[in-house]
C-alpha cells in the first residue's frame, strides 16, 4: 500500500526501491529485497529492508537458527544490537519487530521480516517521493509512476523500480504444457478464513483509528497467492493499531498459525515495552530514559519472564539479579569466582563489584633434562612460571647405522622418544656371498644348479630363500666324438676324436688317426684320418687301374696286385684288333668314284686247354678275332653309260675275340695300376 492508500498485488523477488528522494534533500532511500520462498507459484515474501541515510547504511534482515529465525541489524556493515544510537539514527527490538527513527526527520520504519511499514512526517516529504511507495502528496492519481515520469498501472510500475542484482535468485520457469480437453470445472476458491479474524471482535477496539479493509484485502492475496505471508497483513495491522497506542494480543486466535516462538529463556508478549530494561545502568539511562515519543509505546515482541530482568542487549540471559559481569560479557552471581587476566576475581556479595587478586605461584620445580634432545625450557603456563624438559631435534645425536646386507635401516619416531630411532629391518632379497638379490633374480651360487632368489623369507635369518636345482649334463655324443670334462664348469662337451666317413648307402664308418680302412668289397678306395691345425679331416684315396681285357692275356698270365685293388696280365703278342683297308667297290662294272674305308679285324684269341682241380677237368678256351660292332653304310657307284646307283655294305666298327663252342676259361693281360687320392 502506497502513503496516500493505494493498494496493489506485487509479488517480485530482487531488488526495488520503495522510498527515494525526488531532489536529494535528506539523502534518505529505502530498499526493499525480496527473496524467493518457494513454496507457492508467485511465492516471494521481503526478506530485508536497506535504509541509506546520509553516509550511512542500516540493513534490517532476518535469520534462522534451527526453528527460530531472529531479527539481525547491520549498521555501516557492522552488526548491532538494539537499543542502539548513532547520531540522528535509533533502533530498537523485542525480537519480534524492529524500530529504526531518524529522529531529526521523525521518520520511524518497522520491520517484522514478512511485513514492515515506513512513516514519512507529510511536513518533510510532501511531494518529494518516488518508488514503490509513491509520492506522499495526499493524492493517489501519481502513486503509480515509473521512473521516467509515467504513469501506468501499480503491478507495472512497480516492476520498473528493479536495482540491478546479479545474485538475485528468480523461479523455476513451468516447462510448457499440452492442452487437452477436459471438462469445465470451477476453480476451487482459497480459504480466506484467517483474514476474517481483522473484521472481528479481536481487532474491534482498532477498527475506530485504522481502516482494516486494505489489509484484509493483502491478506486474501497472501492467502490464494503466497502461502508463506499469511499472516504478514495481520502483523501489518496489528502493527499499526499499537502505532495507535491500541494492543491487540491477536496471534492466539490464528489456531497456531501465527504463533510467534521466542528463545527458551524468553516469552511472548504481545504488548511489552519498545526498550526492554537490562542489567546495564549506563544502558537504560541512555535509552530508557530518553525515549522519543515513537518509541515510548507498547510492541510485542519477546521479552524476559516476570521477576527477571535482561542482562544484555546482545544475549538472551535473563536473569533474578544482576550480580556482576564476568570477562566474557556474561552475568556472574554474588559469591561467583573466576580467573581472569591472571588475576583471581570475586563477585562480592554485599557491594557487586568484581574484586580480583594476583594469582599467587608456587616456586616452580627445575627437572633435570638429561635424555637424548631434551633441553630445558622456563615458559609461562596459565598466569606462572614453570620448567620443563622440551624436545629440540637439532640436539639429538647422529646416529651412523650400519646394516648387514640384505638389512636397511629405517627411521621411527614415537610419542615418547624425542629423537628419531634407526632400526635395521629385512629388505626382502636373497643375499650370496654378501651380494645382495631381488626375488626372482638368478644367483651364480655353484657349477652344477641353477639358482633364484625367492620370494619367501627365513624366519630365522629374515632373509629370503635362494632356491637351486641341480642341472642335468646331456652325456652323448655323435659318432666320432667323445664326451670330455671342463674343468670348472658343471657339464663338459662333445670333441670330435676321430674322422666319421659317410657311404653312399648313409652308413658312418669311424677312422683313428693316422689308421687306413677300405670299404668291404672295394679295395680300391682307402680313407685315413688327418688332424691337421687339430681339425679331424678324413682322405679318400682312390686306385685307378690300367685297361685290363682279359681276351689280350696270355692264358694263365693274370694276376692281382698286392692290395687286391687292379689286375694284370701278359699280353699276346698279334693281338685281335681292326685293319684299315681304302679300295674302291666295283659291282656289274660300277664303280665308287673315290676309294671308301673298307675295315676287317685281324689277329690272335686265346685258345687253351687247362686242368681245373675243383672241376676235376680240363677247361678248354676258344676264341676267334671277328668283329664287335658294325654299321652299315651307303655309297653312290659310277657306271660306265655315266648312271649311278646306290649300294651298301657293312662297316666294321669294332674287333674283339668272339668264345667258340669249346669251353672258356680265365686269360689276364698284363698292365699297369695308378692311384687318384681325395679328402672327404
Amino acid at each position: 500500500m502506497t502513503f496516500d492508500g493505494v493498494y496493489y498485488n506485487f509479488q517480485e523477488n530482487c531488488s526495488y526501491t520503495l522510498v527515494k528522494e525526488i531532489n536529494f534533500k535528506y539523502n534518505l532511500t529505502i530498499i526493499v529485497d525480496n527473496h524467493y520462498c518457494g513454496n507457492a507459484d508467485s511465492g516471494f515474501c521481503p526478506q530485508s529492508l536497506i535504509i541509506h541515510y546520509k553516509s550511512d547504511e542500516v540493513i534490517l534482515t532476518q535469520q534462522r537458527s534451527g526453528e527460530t529465525t531472529e531479527n539481525v541489524v547491520y549498521v555501516n556493515s557492522k552488526r548491532i544490537y538494539p537499543a542502539y544510537r548513532m547520531g540522528d539514527i535509533a533502533l530498537t527490538s523485542t525480537g519480534v519487530e524492529v524500530v529504526l527513527e531518524i529522529t531529526d526527520l521523525k521518520v520511524q520504519v518497522s520491520y517484522k521480516g514478512s511485513s514492515f511499514s515506513i512513516n514519512l512526517p507529510y511536513s518533510l516529504f510532501q511531494s518529494s517521493t518516488e518508488g514503490q511507495c509513491g509520492t506522499c502528496d495526499n493524492s493517489q492519481k501519481n502513486d503509480c509512476q515509473s521512473p521516467n515520469g509515467q504513469i501506468q498501472s501499480c503491478s507495472v510500475a512497480a516492476s520498473q523500480w528493479l536495482i540491478p542484482n546479479q545474485d538475485c535468485q528468480t523461479p523455476p520457469t513451468a516447462p510448457p504444457t499440452t492442452t487437452t480437453a477436459t471438462p469445465s470445472t470451477s476453480p476451487t476458491p482459497c480459504k480466506t478464513v484467517i483474514c476474517e479474524i481483522m473484521n472481528s471482535k479481536v481487532f474491534e477496539e482498532c477498527h475506530k483509528a485504522v481502516s482494516p479493509d486494505a489489509f484484509i484485502q493483502a491478506c486474501r492475496s497472501d492467502v490464494c497467492y503466497n502461502t508463506n505471508s499469511s499472516c504478514s497483513s495481520l502483523e501489518a495491522y496489528a502493527s499499526e493499531c499499537a502505532n495507535k497506542g491500541i494492543c491487540i494480543d491477536w496471534r492466539k486466535s490464528t489456531d497456531g498459525e501465527c504463533e510467534h516462538t521466542c528463545p527458551a529463556t524468553k516469552v511472548y508478549m504481545p504488548c511489552g515495552p519498545a526498550v526492554e530494561p537490562t542489567c546495564n545502568t549506563r544502558y537504560n539511562e541512555k535509552y530508557l530514559n530518553n525515549q522519543t515519543q515513537m518509541t515510548n509505546k507498547t510492541k510485542e515482541g519477546c521479552f524476559c519472564p516476570s521477576k527477571t530482568v535482561l542482562f544484555s542487549t546482545y544475549s538472551d540471559t535473563c536473569v533474578v539479579s544482576c550480580g556482576c559481569t564476568g570477562p566474557d560479557g556474561n552475568p556472574k552471581m554474588p559469591g561467583d569466582t573466576w580467573e581472569s587476566g591472571c588475576q583471581q576475581c570475586t563477585c562480592d556479595m554485599d557491594s557487586m563489584i568484581v574484586q580480583c587478586q594476583p594469582i599467587t605461584c608456587p616456586t616452580p620445580a627445575i627437572p633435570i633434562c638429561n635424555e637424548n634432545g631434551y633441553r630445558l625450557v622456563n615458559k609461562t603456563e596459565g598466569c606462572c612460571q614453570k620448567y620443563t624438559c622440551e624436545c629440540d631435534a637439532l640436539l639429538c645425536h647422529k646416529v651412523m647405522m650400519d646394516c648387514q646386507p640384505g638389512w636397511e635401516a629405517i627411521i621411527s619416531t614415537s610419542i615418547s622418544s624425542c629423537c628419531p630411532e634407526y632400526t635395521c629391518v629385512p629388505k626382502g632379497v636373497c643375499v650370496y656371498n654378501n651380494i645382495e638379490y631381488q626375488p626372482g633374480a638368478e644367483i651364480p651360487k655353484g657349477t652344477c644348479e641353477n639358482c633364484t632368489c625367492s620370494s619367501i623369507m627365513d624366519p630365522s635369518t629374515k632373509l629370503n630363500n635362494i632356491v637351486c636345482t641341480n642341472i642335468s649334463c646331456d652325456t652323448t655324443c655323435s659318432q666320432g666324438f667323445q664326451y670330455q670334462a671342463i674343468p670348472g664348469q658343471c657339464c663338459g662337451k662333445c670333441v670330435q676324436t676321430s674322422c666319421v666317413v659317410t657311404m653312399p648307402d648313409k652308413t658312418k664308418h669311424t677312422i683313428q688317426v693316422n689308421e687306413t680302412w677300405s670299404p668291404p668289397g672295394d679295395k680300391c678306395v682307402k680313407y685315413t684320418c688327418e688332424k691337421p691345425g687339430g681339425q679331424y679331416i678324413p682322405v679318400e684315396v682312390k686306385t685307378v687301374c690300367p685297361a685290363f681285357s682279359p681276351e689280350n692275356c696270355v692264358p694263365g698270365t693274370e694276376k692281382t696286385d698286392a692290395n687286391g685293388c687292379c689286375k694284370t696280365c701278359t699280353e699276346r703278342s698279334n693281338v685281335c684288333e681292326m685293319k684299315y683297308t681304302t679300295t674302291s667297290i666295283v659291282i656289274s662294272g660300277c664303280a665308287t668314284a673315290e676309294p671308301v674305308e673298307i675295315n676287317s679285324c685281324s689277329g690272335n684269341c686265346g685258345t687253351s686247354s687247362m686242368y681245373s682241380a675243383e672241376a676235376n677237368t680240363m677247361m678248354h678256351y676258344c676264341s676267334c678275332c671277328q668283329e664287335a660292332t658294325t654299321s652299315q653304310k651307303e655309297v653312290e657307284l659310277m657306271c660306265p653309260d655315266g648312271s649311278k646307283v646306290k649300294h651298301s655294305y657293312i662297316h666294321v666298327e669294332s674287333c674283339g675275340c668272339h668264345v667258340t663252342d669249346c669251353d672258356a676259361g680265365m686269360t689276364a693281360a698284363p698292365g699297369t695300376t695308378r692311384q687318384r687320392r681325395r679328402r672327404r
